[in-house]
C-alpha cells in the first residue's frame, strides 16, 4: 500500500538512476543518480572516455 503511495507523490517522484539504471526515491529536485558512489563512477568512465579519444589524437 505504501509503495503505491511512494508512486503518485509529486513531492518526492520515482526515478532512474543515470549510473546503474535503479529505481530511486528523488530527495532533490535534480537529483539524477541514486547514491554519491554511482554519481562519481559515471563521471569517471565518462572522463576516462574523453581522455581515451584525446589521447589517440594527441599519438598522431
Amino acid at each position: 500500500m505504501m509503495f503505491s503511495f511512494m508512486l503518485v507523490d509529486d513531492a518526492k517522484p520515482l526515478r532512474l538512476c543515470k549510473h546503474c539504471q535503479k529505481v530511486f526515491l528523488v530527495s532533490r529536485a535534480n537529483s539524477a543518480f541514486c547514491s554519491a558512489r554511482c554519481k562519481n563512477q559515471y563521471n569517471v568512465y565518462k572522463c576516462r572516455g574523453k581522455n581515451k579519444g584525446q589521447d589517440g589524437e594527441d599519438n598522431a
